[in-house]
C-alpha cells in the first residue's frame, strides 16, 4: 500500500473526562464518536508536560522535555531538534498546519539556543509546506481583515481574557469564529491546495477549548450547567503548597459551584463546535476518497482542571484534570479493539506516525511506537508507567509570598496564574502506574495516589507508612526511567572498536 496520509488533530487544553468516549453524560461528540468506531480509544493518554509548547515540543520531537532542555511555556523548539514534519517532508509528504503553532520558532533569527541555527533547520516555515496560523480568539489567517471575525475576537478579549474565570456568549454568528473559519480552511486546502501526487501530513490545531472561555450559539447555550458534572470538592488539606497557591492566586476559593458550572458549561459547548467542524472536514475527505488511506489522531496538548482540585486551566503539577487527554486514533487496515487500556504518551505520535508511513525513526527519538498495537502484532507489550514532567528551576512560590492577588474570579487587574513566570518555579516529576501515581518535587514535598481506592486524587498518602514499599518501588522505577532516558545523541561513532566488531572479525576468519 502507498503511503498513508497522516492528520493529527490536536485541540489545546481538553481533558479526556470532558468528551463522551471518557464517560461524560453531558456531552455528545458524534464526529469523534464515529472516528472511535472506525478505529481506537486509548484510555489511559497522557501529556508529558502540562502546558502547551513543553507538550506539543515533546510531542513533534519524540523527546521529553527534560531532554530538550525546554522547560517552561515561554520555549520553542530548539531549531537543530529533528522534528515530525521535517522528516516527512523529507521523505515526500506535503506538510502542513493549520491552526495554533505554539511549538516551532517563526524565523530563524528568533532563536535564542546557542551554537547557531543548522540549515535544515526545524523553524516553521522550513518545515511546513503551508502555513495558516490562529490564535486564541478567533483570527485565523485569511480571515484576519474580515470586519466580523474582528469584531468576534475583539468581543473575546475584551469579556473573557484577562480575568481568571471570564466567560460569555459571544455575539458573532459562528460562520465569524476562529474554529469555523478553520475548518474551512481545512476544507479548502483538502479539496484545491494539496498536492494529489504527495502524501500531506497536516496538523490542524484548534486554539479552543483553551481560554477565552465563549462560544457563539448555538454553542454557547447548547449545554445546560444543571447537567454538567463536578467534580468533588478537594479541602487541600496534605496537599503541596503549590497547589495551594495557585488556588489562591486564581481566586477560586470565591468562586461557587455555580460559577463553575457555567465555565464548564461554556467549555463543552467550545468542544462541541470544534466536534461539528470535524463533521465537515470528515465528510469532505469521504468525498474527495481519502479516508481510507488516512492515519487520523485526534487528541489535546493538556487538560484544563476546570474546578478539580479547586483549580483552573492548567499548572505545575500532576492531577489528571491536566494531564489525561483523548487520544483516538484511526488507521487504515485496523481491526482490533474499540478501546484499550494501554497506557500512551504524547512522545509516542511521532515514531507511530512515522512508523505507519514506513519511515525510519531517527535516532534520540524516546517514544515507542503504537505501530505494532494498530497492525495487530502479537509481540507488542505496552507500557509499565508513564512519566510526566513540569517546572523550571527556582524556588516555588509560598502562601506566604502572595501580596497580591485577584479580589474574586473577575477580577481584571490580573491574568490566571498559569500565564505567570512564577507559577511555574520548582521542577517536578510524576510516575503513573494503572493503580498508582507518585509526585516528586525538588522543593522535597510530594504526592501519592491509590488511583483505584482514590481516582479523584484527593488523600495523599506520600508520607503514609503503610504505602512505604509502593512509595520506594515507583522512586526506583522513576529513577531508573530517568537514568534509562538520559539522551543517547551524539552517537558515538569515534570508537571503533567493540565487542560485536571483534566478534564479526572472527566470525570472517573461519
Amino acid at each position: 500500500m502507498h503511503q498513508p496520509n497522516l492528520l493529527l488533530i490536536q485541540t489545546d487544553q481538553q481533558t479526556a473526562e470532558t468528551l463522551s468516549l471518557y464517560g461524560n453524560p453531558a456531552l455528545s461528540t458524534p464526529a469523534l464518536e464515529a472516528l472511535a468506531q472506525r478505529g481506537v480509544v486509548f484510555e489511559q493518554a497522557f501529556c508529558n508536560y502540562p502546558a502547551c509548547s513543553p507538550s506539543r515540543s515533546s510531542m513533534f520531537t519524540g523527546r521529553y522535555c527534560s531532554t530538550l532542555n525546554l522547560h517552561a511555556n515561554h520555549m520553542l523548539i530548539n531549531p537543530a531538534e529533528v522534528t515530525l514534519p521535517q522528516v516527512l517532508k523529507q521523505h515526500g509528504y506535503q506538510t502542513a498546519i493549520i491552526g495554533k503553532n505554539h511549538a516551532f520558532m517563526n524565523e530563524k533569527e528568533d532563536t535564542y539556543y546557542p551554537g547557531g541555527v543548522p540549515d535544515q533547520a526545524s523553524t516553521l516555515h522550513e518545515v511546513f509546506d503551508y502555513v495558516r496560523l490562529a490564535e486564541h480568539g478567533h483570527m485565523v489567517d485569511g480571515y484576519r481583515d474580515d470586519p466580523d471575525a474582528k469584531l468576534a475576537h475583539e468581543w473575546a478579549v475584551k469579556h473573557c481574557w484577562s480575568s481568571p474565570l471570564g466567560h460569555g456568549t459571544n455575539p458573532a454568528p459562528k460562520e465569524k469564529c476562529g474554529t469555523y473559519l478553520l475548518g474551512e480552511t481545512m476544507v479548502d486546502y483538502l479539496e484545491h491546495v494539496r498536492d494529489e501526487a504527495k502524501p500531506f501530513f497536516t496538523w490542524l490545531s484548534f486554539p479552543d477549548p483553551h481560554t477565552p472561555y465563549q462560544a457563539p450559539e448555538p454553542y454557547a447555550s447548547l449545554i445546560d450547567p444543571a447537567d454538567v458534572p463536578m467534580p468533588p470538592v478537594d479541602t487541600l488539606d496534605n496537599k503541596p503548597e503549590r497547589v495551594k497557591v495557585a488556588h489562591l492566586m486564581d481566586a477560586m476559593d470565591t468562586a461557587d459551584e455555580a460559577l463553575i458550572r457555567r465555565v464548564r458549561a461554556i467549555h463543552y459547548g467550545m468542544i462541541r463546535f470544534i466536534d461539528d467542524t470535524l463533521a465537515k472536514v470528515f465528510a469532505k475527505m469521504d468525498e474527495l476518497g481519502l479516508t481510507d488511506n488516512t492515519v487520523v489522531i485526534f487528541t489535546s496538548d493538556h487538560g484544563d482542571s476546570m474546578g478539580a482540585h479547586g483549580i483552573i486551566q492548567k499548572h505545575n503539577f500532576f492531577y489528571d484534570s491536566f494531564n489525561h487527554v483523548p487520544f483516538i486514533m484511526s488507521a487504515p487496515g485496523y481491526a482490533g479493539p474499540k478501546r484499550t487500556p494501554h497506557p500512551v504518551e504524547l512522545v509516542d505520535v511521532m515514531p507511530t506516525l512515522l512508523e505507519l508511513a514506513g519511515i525510519p525513526v531517527p535516532p534520540g527519538c524516546q517514544g515507542r511506537s503504537l505501530a505494532p498495537f494498530l497492525q495487530g502484532d502479537p509481540s507488542y507489550t505496552p507500557r509499565e508507567f508513564i512519566v510526566i514532567e513540569s517546572g523550571e528551576h527556582g524556588e516555588p512560590v509560598k502562601v506566604s509570598d502572595i501580596t497580591l492577588r485577584p479580589e474574586h474570579p473577575f477580577d481584571e487587574r490580573y491574568f490566571v496564574w498559569c500565564a505567570y513566570l512564577d507559577a511555574w518555579l520548582g521542577k517536578g516529576k510524576a510516575i503513573r502506574t494503572k493503580d498508582w501515581k507518585l509526585c516528586v518535587y525538588a522543593s522535597g514535598e510530594g504526592e501519592l495516589y491509590d488511583l483505584q481506592q482514590d481516582p479523584h486524587e484527593l488523600c495523599n498518602r506520600f508520607d503514609d507508612p503503610a504505602c512505604a514499599e509502593i512509595h520506594t518501588s515507583l522512586e526506583r522505577k522513576l529513577m531508573q526511567w530517568m537514568m534509562e532516558k538520559e539522551d543517547r545523541l551524539p552517537l558515538n561513532k569515534t570508537v571503533k572498536l567493540s565487542m560485536q566488531s571483534m566478534r564479526e572479525k572472527y566470525q570472517t576468519q573461519l
